[in-house]
């Protein structure tokens, strides 16, 4: 605190001061923003020309929350400026950037002053320049201006096309027909104020006149037919055909050749294009009249078209088939009908005489046990009685033996040459379970019978317990394999000589694809005999 007269801190280019009357003494304090009476403001800045005016208000009960601000005395100045100049809230629409100040006195006689800047950005304009109508929008460029000197962010809207919607000269990227709307904003926030900015907007209309002219792919036609070349244009268009003589919009085309236009529009803006059109007379097949054939593996019907330059084709069998190759394992009449790229349709007729072939099944694939039973022979077998047999062994009869897992296959040739194969997977595997429980056995240290062992084949899961004449667990196993010495659970010593029960559960696999079987239970007694 000073007491020279009066001290005044510049704060966010405010003025905050509170004057104190003592005697002839003036004490002067300047506080920091917040903590003592001030301007509060709706913003910083004025749009000249709104009717939105800018509110304003001495901000006391920030001071002192509990005063009554009926009991104070406002002074604005300039007092022209505002709506009332002893208001604590007032209004203003000023002209031009303006220093409002104002002096508040407390119900004590305190006085505080504040003052605030409202710049004043004047009334704009922008301008986007004449309509824009080419024959391309391509790579032209649009461009806005202002009439102030204040720097102004841009907007385009939509921002369909344009190279930057946020520039004053964007680029248009492609071809449109728009109406574009472009603002310029003078931004509060480059005056070092706040709010809502100033804004001006402008439209253009953009056309593309005449940007391109497409006559479409080239066309296959049917001979005989009319083709229309149509470019969609206006009829307002000027048209130059290359047929001599050709004017009109559009051109009909009888025979094969390329054709081209040039078409003006109106404005003079000019496009050409040219197509090729090709009459073809249809599909040239090489369907033979008839043909024979063993029934297996079938006969290859080919509709193919030997004049593959007017594809794509399409096929409709009698069979219902639409492919070009068919395979067809019945006598009988196929007729086919094959159409070109041009729609032009050729039928085919062919007379199939089929053949039998061997009538012959292998079992379906199938599992069988070769590991439990070594001794068995497992045989595969097809009908009797044709020219010849060829199997994948090597085998030359209708039996052959196998002792392994394995795919299977056979070759089967009739008296008229006509084939037949089957094939049959056999897969290795054994489903029936077996546990075996040994009734006694000797740990007695002369290296026969030592252990009680358990055996078995196929369990997948198993859960064996062993328990003494009192019901107590002394050993258990979860695998096939594994072993008891005779000690006690705790190892410290061997069991005594006697009869000991066990209960196992076990599961097995019921098929080749893994599904397991449900729970099955034993019971047994094993001795021990020293």
């Amino acid at each position: 605190m000073r007491i020279h007269g009066m001290t005044i801190l510049d704060l966010n280019h405010r003025k905050r001061t509170i004057v104190l009357a003592l005697g002839y003494l003036v004490l002067a304090v300047t506080a920091a923003q917040g903590q003592l009476p001030y301007i509060a403001t709706s913003q910083n800045h004025f749009c000249a020309g709104s009717t939105d005016g800018i509110t304003m208000y001495c901000n006391v009960l920030a001071f002192d929350p509990s005063t009554d601000v009926e009991d104070w005395s406002f002074e604005w100045e300039p007092a022209l400026e505002v709506s009332d100049p002893t208001a604590q809230v007032i209004t203003t629409t000023p002209g031009v950037t303006t220093d409002f100040s104002v002096i508040m006195t407390a119900p004590d006689g305190s006085v505080y002053t504040d003052e605030i800047t409202i710049t004043v950005f004047p009334v704009f304009s922008v301008d986007a320049g004449p309509d824009l109508a080419v024959c391309s929008t391509l790579a032209e460029y649009l461009s806005a201006s202002v009439d102030v000197p204040d720097a102004v962010d841009w907007l385009w809207e939509p921002a369909l096309g344009l190279s930057n919607a946020t520039i004053s000269n964007p680029q248009v990227l492609q071809e449109v027909t728009q109406v574009y709307t472009v603002t310029a904003i003078i931004s509060a926030s480059s005056a070092f104020s706040s709010g809502d900015a100033c804004e001006a907007s402008d439209q253009i209309e953009v056309i593309s006149i005449f940007p391109a002219m497409d006559l479409g792919s080239d066309i296959l036609a049917c001979s005989g037919t009319e083709v229309i070349l149509d470019p969609g244009l206006p009829v307002n268009y000027t048209y130059e055909w290359s047929v001599a003589g050709e004017t009109l919009p559009v051109l009909s085309v009888l025979s094969s050749g390329s054709y081209g236009l040039n078409a003006t529009s109106p404005e003079g803006c000019e496009q050409s294009d040219v197509i090729e059109v090709t009459f073809t007379e249809g599909p040239e097949l090489a369907l033979p009249e008839s043909v024979e054939g063993c029934e297996n593996p079938g006969i290859l019907l080919d509709a193919t078209p030997t004049n593959t330059g007017t594809g794509p084709f399409q096929f409709a069998w009698s069979n219902g088939a639409n492919e070009a190759v068919i395979t067809v394992n019945e006598s009988g009449v196929y007729d086919v009908l094959v159409s070109d790229a041009g729609n032009c349709s050729i039928s085919g007729t062919v007379l199939v005489e089929t053949l039998p072939s061997p009538n012959i099944a292998l079992p379906a694939d199938t599992s069988l046990c070769f590991d439990d039973y070594p001794e068995v022979s497992y045989q595969l077998a097809v009908p009797a009685g044709f020219a010849s047999y060829s199997w994948t062994t090597g085998q030359t009869g209708n039996v052959i033996s196998i002792e392994e897992a394995g795919l299977y296959g056979v070759v089967v040739t009739n008296d008229i040459g006509c084939s037949n194969e089957e094939m049959s997977l056999v897969q290795g595997f054994c489903s029936e379970p077996a546990l075996f429980v040994p009734t006694a056995f000797t740990p007695d240290g002369d290296g026969l019978n030592e252990t009680l062992r358990i055996e078995g084949k196929n369990l997948i899961e198993l859960d064996f317990r062993l328990y003494n004449r009192w019901g107590a667990l002394v050993w258990q196993a979860d695998t096939i394999g594994d072993y008891w010495h005779g000690q006690a659970p705790q190892r410290t010593h061997y069991v005594q000589d006697d009869l000991y029960i066990w209960q196992a559960k076990y599961r097995h696999y019921l098929d080749a694809n893994g599904q397991l079987s449900p729970y099955t239970e034993a019971s047994g007694s094993v001795r021990i005999l020293r």
